[in-house]
């Protein structure tokens, strides 16, 4: 043991058994916020209901506090995936509060009158309820980051829909021409996609604030003194900051993981509409002279090393990336939530990993994306009515006027010849080009 160090026994041994599982508590701010805030809660209503005395409550918080306010992390070194279902990552906390509470009582370490780990600082507690306690209240803290990064995206896809509200492009399906809108239309639906998204992971973050705290092991509540229950909660919820409540049947709120699966999915599902914009801008910005070519993104670096000239996507394709690595992390997420056995779920901290990942790799991402992709980036106004007006989406217009087999009849004369369905229509005497302009934008109905 470092002669210096505030951390135990416990912590070590977690330590050198998990080492190399990846990032420690300290790599996660929210989390290491959340469980000081909870081991803070949880003193002071084992003071309300006497079983603390102030002297020691009144250090654990002191303790928590400076935790909170981003003081001795460098003590918190388990991994936080560590196998040990999170005793490990519970000891590391209660190690290094009751140190930290005896050296601000002036106390030597295990001093008769100090605080120890297990019998003060973990006091009413089990690693069953008050990590998973943990993990859920470090997702709300760091919801708000996200929200604002997310909207920060859906802001910019909105302004960029006001810009390109009388810019016609063609509509496809299955990669294929099918009717005229324009490009405000296309920009306002990802918003609304984003939006709706965002909806439901705020819906699950707000399942997030029901926690198990004061089941202790399996949800008996044994090993609470009497009383701890009912004060606990409006402990916590003055801990955090925010309206916490603890689950209305214990046994449920002990083994159950859908709050992480449902708030796990509802980030793929944000992940998945992100990921299905940055494709389609993939597309339509694919070179004017061999692909699409309607939409300009800015030039954010060399797309490659031997191909001179060549600008990458790139800012669409890391939207992509992310949302591959957080839709592999919500596979985690399900698997651990299902393998749930009896009183409790054990694999949390794979939970807590995968949920932390996700959720930071969404509030990096799009702000990125909003700001260096879709504010920047132009619409070829040009090209994509001249792609509109080539393709066989203006059949459409026709139907009406002329039924189907006779559209289908010119549309058939046009791919034959090689020439513009427009061009036929013109030659028909159906209507002229600046006709056809106006035909299209009413066909849009924007």
């Amino acid at each position: 043991m470092p002669e210096a160090s505030l951390y135990g026994a416990n912590t070590a041994r977690g330590a050198a058994n998990f080492k190399g599982f990846g990032p420690t508590l300290a790599d996660y701010p929210y989390f290491m916020r959340a469980m000081a805030g909870v081991k803070l809660a949880a003193a002071r209503a084992n003071q309300s209901v006497g079983a603390l005395i102030d002297r020691h409550a009144d250090a654990i918080a002191d303790a928590c506090d400076e935790i909170r306010d981003g003081a001795h992390w460098d003590q918190f070194i388990v991994p936080l995936a560590e196998g040990s279902g999170g005793t490990s990552t519970n000891m590391n906390f209660n190690e290094v509060i009751a140190a930290r509470a005896n050296q601000i009582m002036g106390l030597a370490q295990d001093a008769p009158g100090g605080v120890t780990a297990n019998d003060h600082v973990n006091l009413a507690q089990s690693t069953n309820d008050c990590v998973p306690t943990g993990i859920k209240l470090a997702c709300v803290l760091a919801w708000p980051a996200l929200q604002e990064a997310a909207q920060l995206l859906i802001k910019a896809l909105e302004a960029k829909g006001r810009e390109t509200s009388d810019t016609l492009r063609t509509g496809r399906t299955c990669m294929q021409a099918a009717q005229p809108m324009t490009y405000g239309q296309l920009f306002g639906g990802y918003a609304s996609m984003v939006s709706r998204a965002l909806q439901d992971v705020e819906r699950a973050v707000h399942g997030l604030c029901t926690v198990p705290m004061g089941g202790t092991a399996i949800g008996t509540g044994l090993g609470a003194p009497e009383g701890y229950r009912e004060v606990i909660e409006e402990a916590l919820s003055e801990s955090l900051g925010f309206e916490i409540e603890c689950a209305a049947n214990a046994f449920d709120g002990m083994q159950s993981a859908d709050g992480f699966a449902r708030m796990s999915a509802e980030l793929r599902n944000l992940a998945a509409a992100c990921a299905k914009i940055a494709a389609d801008l993939v597309i339509l910005s694919s070179d004017g002279a061999s692909g699409i070519g309607e939409i300009l993104l800015p030039a954010v670096q060399p797309g490659s090393s031997i191909m001179a000239g060549k600008v990458n996507p790139v800012m669409p394709m890391s939207i992509q990336q992310i949302s591959m690595i957080v839709q592999g992390q919500d596979l985690t997420v399900s698997l651990a939530a299902q393998a749930g056995q009896m009183e409790i779920n054990h694999f949390e901290p794979a939970m807590a990993q995968a949920l932390f990942t996700q959720m930071a790799l969404l509030t990096a991402g799009l702000p990125q994306f909003a700001e260096s992709c879709i504010a920047g980036l132009k619409v070829d106004e040009a090209r994509s009515y001249e792609n509109l007006a080539r393709s066989f989406a203006v059949s459409t217009v026709f139907l009406r006027a002329l039924g189907y087999k006779k559209v289908a009849g010119l549309a058939k004369r046009a791919q034959t010849e090689g020439r513009p369905l427009s061009e036929i229509a013109a030659e028909e005497g159906l209507l002229d080009a600046d006709q056809l302009r106006d035909v299209l934008r009413g066909a849009t109905g924007a």
